[in-house]
């Protein structure tokens, strides 16, 4: 119950709170800022796209080369234990 009068103490807390207009100049100057702004262009985004997926592509490729290295290594150490006699006489 205590915890509820909190809560409803903290929420109700800014309901006499006026709000604060802004300076008009300022306003005005951060809107226009706000609208010189020019978006990224499409061929921007597909420059990105484009070079995320080489990269992705290019990562795998490497490491589709690595496995497949790993494993002739693996065979090659497994056929030279098979051959390898360890008598003593």
């Amino acid at each position: 119950m205590e915890k509820d009068k909190w809560i409803e103490n903290i929420l109700n807390s800014t309901n006499g709170i006026t709000q604060v207009t802004p300076n008009d100049q300022l306003f005005s100057k951060i809107q226009s800022k706000i609208n010189d702004q020019k978006p990224v262009e499409t061929y921007v985004k597909w420059l990105v796209a484009a070079s995320v997926v080489v990269l992705i592509s290019l990562n795998t490729t490497y490491l589709i080369q690595k496995s497949s290295t790993e494993n002739q290594n693996n065979d090659n150490v497994t056929s030279l234990v098979n051959r390898v006699n360890n008598q003593l006489y």
